[in-house]
């Protein structure tokens, strides 16, 4: 079958990232297309001939496309949407018609899993919409459009009979495991130097997935209580030398959710970065419940330059309303090793959780001078669709039940409406809590220190700085 798999183009100039829970618009990175690489390598393997385009790399318009397909055929088109974008996004479908009317549309996106009949009612150019497991629905799937057989037996897709009705077809049962996947096609893009982390001076990079999904419960997190699934440390290895090779890469992100859950596992990884010789500077997500001294120092060893922890609140009280499972002096200890090995902090704080008050808050203000992170993100608390915050949202009406799927779709973080923590002025707090990193000559001291250690950082930090007055966020 001769499959097309393309990364739609940027938004008004924007890149998009559309990898998986992440669906962002900015101007501060532009991510290799990880999900689309492994489904063309998944396909490949199957002998179905593919062609790769990522728009949003090459910072290639619609017009762009429509003049480079003309004169192509294929069966079918791949992509990714990002759902906030959707009506921007889905235009491939109709460019794709256009030149190849037979040609069957297949797109996914993590954010529209829950809208699929929805969304083929409304979009007529889009055929199949993907609601599960992309990883194990998709080789299945093109090899029944390949042979012709009855998609009700493809798990995990939204679709159009030949009665021109839309069906939902039952959950995937069985899930493929990371480890199970081949290596990402990194072969099918043009080079890696259009792709950085936070400012073009960080390039050549690329995203990884080292593992995906998180066993934790936070009660405002999307992709709490999601099956884990890891690569083995060989196969981690394998993926960064192949990198190395093909684009000289630099850079990497582990875009795992929790990159320390396994820490045999992570050690491993490092001890072979090291033994490897691969001079790959790295950033990664974490839990301080999940960092040790000697695990910190391995990392940094082996090229980490960034961790982001999601502490969210320096209120325990918050904490265990969350559901989070940490502790306030779990925080700051796993911060302190961090600082001690030199490698930079991005602190992800949430305010305005259910039973915030002055207090707490104060609290949090106070972790922050005693910990004083590298850098900071302060987010205000909104329901977000999937999470069980949401449940509790829609008990109170604090949202709207008659929103309808659209607006939820392309508002994944709700305002909510009647909730007493919005009677804080969190919005202003949001903008003076990064303030008091900058008026804290103890803070320019560490962070200029933790810098010095870090020279590959100086320049494209001076940049953002220069670009936008906003804190800045590493990861």
């Amino acid at each position: 079958m001769k499959v097309l798999i393309i990364n739609p183009p940027r938004y008004e100039g924007s890149s998009v990232t559309r990898e998986g829970r992440c669906e962002l618009v900015m101007d501060y990175r532009v991510d290799t297309p990880a999900t689309l690489l492994i489904i063309a390598s998944i396909l490949r393997n199957d002998n179905h001939s593919i062609k790769f385009f990522d728009a949003n790399g090459l910072n290639l318009s619609y017009d762009d496309l429509l003049k480079l397909f003309n004169l192509m055929k294929f069966d079918c088109l791949i992509f990714t949407f990002n759902s906030q974008i959707i009506d921007h996004d889905l235009r491939i479908c109709s460019i794709i018609k256009r030149i190849n009317p037979a040609c069957i549309t297949i797109g996914y996106s993590w954010y529209a899993r829950k809208f699929g009949k929805e969304i083929l009612n409304e979009y007529n150019n889009l055929d199949i919409l993907i609601v599960d497991d992309l990883f194990s629905i998709i080789e299945y799937l093109i090899k029944c459009l390949d042979n012709n057989n009855d998609l009700s037996k493809v798990n995990g897709i939204t679709y159009r009979n030949n009665k021109n009705e839309i069906i939902l077809n039952e959950k995937v049962i069985f899930r493929k495991k990371l480890d199970e996947l081949p290596l990402p096609a990194y072969d099918l893009l043009r080079s890696f130097k259009q792709y950085y982390l936070y400012s073009p001076l960080l390039s050549p990079y690329a995203l990884v997935y080292s593992g995906k999904g998180c066993p934790f419960g936070c009660i405002y997190c999307n992709v709490a209580n999601t099956n884990y699934s890891g690569k083995s440390a060989e196969k981690v290895i394998l993926e960064l030398k192949t990198l190395k090779k093909l684009g000289k890469v630099k850079y990497v992100w582990f875009f795992d959710e929790i990159f320390t859950l396994n820490r045999r596992r992570t050690i491993e990884i490092c001890k072979r970065i090291i033994k490897e010789r691969l001079k790959i500077k790295w950033f990664c997500d974490s839990r301080v419940d999940l960092v040790d001294q000697e695990l910190l120092k391995i990392m940094r060893k082996a090229g980490c330059i960034g961790i982001s922890y999601g502490v969210e609140s320096g209120s325990n009280k918050i904490l265990n309303l969350m559901n989070k499972k940490i502790t306030i002096e779990q925080a700051k200890k796993a911060l302190s090793w961090t600082r001690q090995v030199n490698i930079p902090i991005q602190l992800n704080l949430l305010i305005g959780y259910i039973g915030e008050t002055k207090t707490t808050l104060k609290e949090t203000e106070n972790f922050i001078r005693e910990t004083l992170p590298d850098f900071i993100q302060v987010s205000v608390m909104q329901a977000l669709e999937s999470t069980e915050f949401i449940k509790i949202a829609l008990k109170n009406n604090w949202i709207s039940r008659d929103m309808d799927w659209k607006t939820k779709l392309i508002s994944p973080h709700k305002k909510l409406r009647n909730y007493k923590p919005y009677e804080l002025n969190l919005w202003e707090l949001r903008e003076n809590f990064p303030k008091m990193l900058f008026y804290n000559l103890k803070w320019w001291i560490y962070s200029i220190k933790t810098l010095m250690r870090n020279l590959c950082l100086i320049k494209p930090i001076f940049y953002t700085f220069l670009r936008k007055s906003q804190t800045i966020s590493l990861i």
